[in-house]
């Protein structure tokens, strides 16, 4: 009777450890589900930056091709050197055509 009653109290005792050792990971899986919601807004933001960071590198590679080649051509578009005469894809003369008018209401 007596080996039994060890038993049974080392049954109990395991018990109490297993149950004290459920409610320490019941605390860290509350935890760490808390900093998961915290986290997410973040990661939200993260993925907009990401997207305005692209939209801002085309934007500055556009700005800087603009710079590059501010003169275009007005018969095919393509982007000319300010000392080019004649366009190198369409073959347009370039010296010859006029400025563009810009009319009073657009200048404003």
């Amino acid at each position: 009777m007596e080996e039994k009653s060890e038993i049974l109290d080392a049954m109990n005792e395991t018990v109490e450890m297993n149950n004290t050792l459920l409610a320490q990971v019941k605390d860290i899986v509350y935890n760490i589900r808390t900093e998961v919601k915290e986290i997410q807004p973040l990661k939200e933001n993260v993925e907009k930056l990401k997207t305005e960071l692209s939209r801002l590198k085309r934007e500055t590679k556009k700005f800087e091709e603009s710079i590059k080649h501010p003169k275009k051509c007005p018969t095919c578009g393509k982007p000319l050197l300010p000392e080019f005469k004649v366009c190198p894809y369409c073959g347009e003369n370039i010296k010859l055509l006029p400025e563009p008018l810009i009319a009073l209401k657009d200048y404003k």
